[in-house]
């Protein structure tokens, strides 16, 4: 796993995190891990036993950014999750579908989409390659597998680059993703509201 001080998307854009947070950086780093690393886990620290790792669905019901939600992650020990295959992406689905507590959604042209948990991924190279280039994960993995919602990536309004669980209205497609920006609020083409989950994956069984 990168960890915090060496992720190149913060060494690059320190002024724009505290810009978003309304706060400086380090004061904001604090601020986060103080209030939001408890948040309660409503889905079992599970192990995948592909890999030996462990996974658990955190959520935040007044909605959190993308960049909270990785403070929150390393917060507590683990980072936001890398879905680097598919048997991986339908396992972690399987932690989150036909969960309401882990949704919200976002209205456009006149359809409404489901907007599921953070997952760790970002676009490395901001709008050198929009929209499909420079995408990784936090943990520095190979991003050799996506799966994207119908249409998606798409960098609406040229601020969308981080990723989450997303269903298209009317699609049957399953553990699908969709980018936003950190923050969802700051789009103006679409109601959307923050997503109000994140799944953390832990190396190691986190000691409790």
């Amino acid at each position: 796993m990168v960890p915090f001080g060496g992720d190149p998307l913060l060494k690059r854009q320190p002024k724009r995190i505290s810009r978003w947070l309304g706060c400086s950086f380090a004061i904001c780093a604090g601020a986060i891990v103080n209030l939001i690393a408890a948040g309660p886990a409503l889905a079992d620290l599970v192990q995948w036993k592909t890999n030996g790792h462990y996974y658990e669905v955190v959520v935040a019901p007044e909605g959190i950014t993308w960049i909270e939600a990785r403070l929150a992650a390393q917060a507590r020990g683990g980072y936001l999750v890398t879905l680097t295959s598919r048997p991986e992406n339908l396992f972690v689905w399987s932690l989150i579908s036909g969960r309401p507590n882990f949704w919200t959604t976002s209205s456009h042209a006149g359809k409404t989409d489901a907007v599921g948990p953070w997952i760790g991924l970002f676009q490395v190279r901001h709008q050198i390659q929009e929209p499909g280039g420079g995408w990784g994960w936090v943990s520095g993995e190979p991003f050799s597998y996506s799966n994207w919602a119908p249409g998606k990536p798409n960098n609406l309004e040229e601020i969308e680059d981080y990723g989450q669980y997303f269903i298209v209205q009317g699609s049957n497609d399953q553990a699908t993703w969709n980018d936003l920006p950190n923050d969802s609020l700051r789009l103006t083409k679409v109601r959307a509201k923050r997503p109000v989950a994140y799944v953390v994956e832990y190396d190691t069984k986190p000691k409790r």
